[in-house]
């Protein structure tokens, strides 16, 4: 019959009659089909996700569950879970240690720039300038070297050099481009030329452009080690002195 109705015969009283063993045929195919059909991994997995209370009521299953260790051993899975989360802790531990390290030296950093802000501010004239200058660099900073490159001629005199840009460039092959600050490694006749009496045989440095209304030089900072400036360095706090340095250069050359 149409209509997707069962399937039927005419008895001998001209009836119509239902074939029920088909409608039964149907159900028992599907009823196999159904279970045909394997649960996979991937089933119980995105059913577990959407249901996340699934053990509350049933721990003696929770009770039962082990996972092998690499080692062979095995554990339950409530054990398993304590040692990934003591684990996320450890790590978290850890980054939250990195974070506060990173903040403590940053701290100790700003205030050593606001040391040297100060003494540049209270100097009176291009030789105290450059005099506080390098007292404060070797001292807070803990460096090695530090001299301080001029590309204008002056009256007075101090513990700086005057240049040309030239010679500069020339000197260290070349480095310097624009207002970029370079943080590298340095053969001994650069080094030497930069800092006038180093005696090894190489070492590294920072070497900071100073510009404002124009090209106004240069200030190096150096490091006996080869690898204490390198070119993965953060040149945020280095571009800051620069900046403070270059308009107190220009208030006494201008």
């Amino acid at each position: 019959m149409a209509g997707g109705k069962p399937t039927g015969i005419h008895d001998r009283a001209g009836h119509h009659r239902i074939r029920w063993d088909c409608v039964f045929m149907s159900e028992t195919t599907a009823e196999r089909q159904q279970q045909e059909r394997k649960i996979t991994a991937a089933d119980v997995a995105n059913y577990l996700r959407e249901n996340p209370g699934f053990f509350l009521n049933r721990p003696d299953i929770l009770y039962d569950m082990e996972l092998p260790h690499a080692q062979g051993s095995a554990s339950s899975l409530l054990e398993r879970q304590a040692s990934v989360l003591r684990n996320r802790n450890t790590e978290l531990r850890h980054k939250l240690n990195d974070f506060v390290s990173i903040a403590r030296d940053n701290d100790k950093l700003f205030n050593r720039i606001r040391v040297l802000g100060l003494a540049l501010l209270e100097a009176g004239n291009l030789a105290e300038l450059s005099s506080r200058l390098r007292q404060v660099l070797l001292k807070e900073f803990r460096l090695d070297e530090a001299n301080l490159f001029l590309f204008k001629s002056s009256a007075e005199s101090g513990p700086f050099s005057v240049t040309s840009q030239s010679d500069v460039q020339a000197a260290v092959g070349g480095l310097m481009r624009g207002d970029r600050i370079i943080c590298t490694t340095l053969r001994q006749r650069e080094m030497t030329f930069l800092f006038p009496g180093f005696e090894h045989s190489d070492g590294s440095a920072a070497l900071i452009p100073l510009h404002f209304n124009g090209e106004l030089g240069l200030l190096a900072l150096g490091s006996h080690d080869p690898n204490h400036f390198n070119s993965n360095m953060d040149t945020t706090f280095a571009r800051y002195v620069g900046d403070i340095l270059s308009r107190r250069l220009y208030h006494f050359l201008k």
